[in-house]
């Protein structure tokens, strides 16, 4: 093993860490309140005119 390999693998864990991180926080209680905000914006109907539309 030369110092390449060493180094593939340690970014590929990393990298692997990374994305567990990623999956706990998006997927945790704190998050989803937020997220379903997020999700029903685009539903929302504010009733107000945009303006003149080309």
């Amino acid at each position: 093993m030369d110092f390449q390999d060493i180094a593939r693998i340690a970014v590929t864990v990393i990298s692997f860490f990374c994305f567990l991180g990623i999956c706990a926080w998006a997927y945790s209680r704190s998050s989803r309140k937020g997220f379903d905000e997020a999700a029903q914006a685009p539903l929302l109907d504010d009733d107000t005119p945009h303006g003149p539309r080309a």
